[in-house]
């Protein structure tokens, strides 16, 4: 064996084979930035993730609400560590809270929300709703760490379509005008988050997923 070869055995080749299956897991959807029209970092600054995202600072920035780096001091489980930040950062309201998107065009679309628990250890701590134009409740009772525990990323697809001035979201349908308010619901356990999101054209085989965790989501 000549000096330079990696030995099978060592734990630097090991550590090696792990990064390059997370990066083949976590980038067989990469390249998918250009079909996102929306993208924001809640509570955080602008972000370009592996998959060519580019994620804008929050624009509700000294606003509404108010943001936290608490997750800064934490791995972010099934997050690669270039795009933990996603997770990391959060921002959240005493009351119910949203983001007006503006879509141009009609077609199919996904709302991608990014989602960690950093602060609870145990789950009915943090509950709320997720509702889009101020009548379809498209995520109920979100429970994040009753999903995948702690400081764990947890990603929640809506498939939506707009077309001839109607939204279409699970089965229901409402008038359209050009923008679509994402809202945080405030419920009875304390206050509604958000940590990233985007809307990207296309449907759930468009989106990037995570990477897999066994044992925790649930």
């Amino acid at each position: 064996m000549w000096r330079g070869e990696p030995c099978s055995g060592s734990p630097l080749w090991l550590l090696a084979a792990a990064l390059l299956t997370a990066r083949c897991c976590s980038g067989a959807a990469g390249g998918q930035g250009d079909k996102v029209i929306w993208a924001i970092n809640a509570g955080g600054e602008a972000h370009i993730d592996i998959h060519g995202i580019h994620f804008k600072r929050d624009p509700l920035e000294g606003k509404i609400g108010r943001a936290s780096d608490y997750g800064m001091r934490l791995p972010i489980f099934r997050s690669v560590p270039e795009d933990q930040v996603l997770y990391q950062t959060e921002r959240y309201n005493e009351e119910t809270f949203g983001y007006d998107i503006p879509i141009k065009e009609e077609g199919d679309y996904v709302l991608v929300l990014k989602f960690a628990e950093v602060y609870f250890a145990q789950s009915q701590q943090k509950v709320f709703d997720v509702r889009l134009n101020g009548q379809h409740v498209v995520v109920k009772d979100l429970d994040i760490f009753e999903k995948v525990g702690h400081s764990t990323a947890h990603d929640e697809l809506v498939s939506f379509t707009v077309r001839k001035g109607k939204l279409s979201v699970q089965g229901e349908v409402s008038t359209f005008n050009g923008k679509m308010l994402v809202e945080f619901v405030k419920g009875y356990y304390d206050n509604p988050k958000v940590c990233a999101v985007y809307i990207i054209k296309g449907t759930v085989e468009d989106v990037p997923k995570l990477l897999p965790h066994p044992g925790l989501e649930k």
